[in-house]
């Protein structure tokens, strides 16, 4: 009896894991975004949240409701399309952020970016993903797609962790990495950010899936001084980042 017995529950494991594995796969939206917020900005999507709204609304039916993955920055929408914050500290020494330098946000920012990036894509390798990032969030997401080391944050290694995704279209605005002369580059800018990237870093293949904005009067991906500028961007290029993103999903 007890050999019967074992025999079925053995069989009932076969019979029941491949099915659920199978609804975890089906499960899996068509998109993904991974947004992260600016400087000091709350948790969640900080300025991010125009371009994640305007994403979702570009699909009917895309209504968002409350999760627990993550909540209160995970969203899941009703169209397939997913989106998440992604968790960090976002300062730059500010008691308001927890007092981190700017230099240690950031090198947290990119280990959340490649732990956020790479556990979901391990579950759902096939969905399309997006990234939106504004400023700090901008830089995190270019040090983790694109490498090339940040050495004045203290990031020595040149690996670009997250490269081996499924990005389709990246969204960077005020991006303190920014390097004139980029193929993907949309703005005024001629100079380079304060953090900018290594000119022989081009962001591999996916320097025709990036939009990077950045004008020349922005004070940090840029040498101008009008703080306005850096944080305009939304109003002023959400349509043509709309545009632009809808021709790679």
């Amino acid at each position: 009896m007890f050999t019967k017995v074992a025999a079925l529950a053995v069989l009932a494991t076969q019979v029941f894991a491949a099915p659920i594995e199978l609804e975890g796969r089906a499960s899996c939206p068509k998109i993904h975004i991974f947004a992260a917020r600016e400087t000091t900005a709350s948790p969640g999507y900080g300025s991010t949240q125009t371009f994640v709204n305007e994403i979702i609304s570009a699909y009917p039916g895309a209504r968002p409701t409350q999760t627990q993955h993550h909540a209160p920055q995970s969203l899941t929408f009703a169209s397939g399309t997913t989106s998440e914050a992604i968790v960090y500290p976002a300062c730059g020494g500010q008691s308001s952020c927890g007092g981190d330098s700017y230099a240690q946000s950031v090198q947290a920012g990119v280990k959340a970016v490649t732990a956020a990036v790479s556990s979901y894509a391990s579950k759902c390798p096939s969905t399309e993903l997006v990234y939106i990032g504004h400023s700090q969030g901008a830089q995190i997401g270019d040090d983790a797609l694109c490498g090339g080391g940040d050495y004045g944050d203290g990031i020595s290694s040149t690996a670009a962790t997250i490269a081996q995704y499924n990005f389709k279209a990246i969204i960077w605005t005020g991006d303190p990495r920014f390097v004139p002369g980029e193929t993907f580059h949309v703005g005024s800018a001629t100079h380079g950010g304060f953090a900018a990237r290594p000119s022989a870093i081009t962001c591999g293949k996916y320097q025709y899936d990036i939009q990077s904005y950045c004008d020349a009067t922005d004070p940090y991906c840029s040498n101008g001084n009008n703080p306005a500028t850096h944080n305009g961007y939304q109003q002023e290029y959400g349509a043509a980042a709309l545009k632009f993103v809808k021709t790679k999903l």
